[in-house]
């Protein structure tokens, strides 16, 4: 979970969101076609909507706090956070 949330976060926000940004200059043009691209890499939930529509709009957070705080960190700990706790609840219930 730790490596997974550090290199999306890194090659997402760090690489594809930031250049996006130079060549856009929009923010939120910038943040939707990085999390389009996310979806993307998550091809094992196509057939699962709820989890596209969940990844989508955590991304759309994520961007948005590497927006604003302009720092990796931010959003990589979020995600990783969140990912341990549905890690940590589907675990549970099971």
């Amino acid at each position: 979970m730790f490596i997974a949330a550090l290199f999306e976060e890194m090659y997402f926000r760090g690489i594809i969101q930031n250049s996006l940004l130079l060549f856009l200059n929009e923010q939120w043009i910038a943040i939707i076609i990085t999390t389009l691209l996310l979806l993307g890499m998550h091809t094992q939930y196509f057939k699962k909507p709820i989890m596209l529509i969940n990844i989508f709009v955590t991304s759309l957070i994520f961007g948005w706090i590497y927006f604003e705080t302009n720092n990796i960190l931010a959003p990589f700990l979020v995600h990783f956070l969140m990912n341990l706790g549905n890690d940590i609840y589907y675990s549970n219930t099971i």
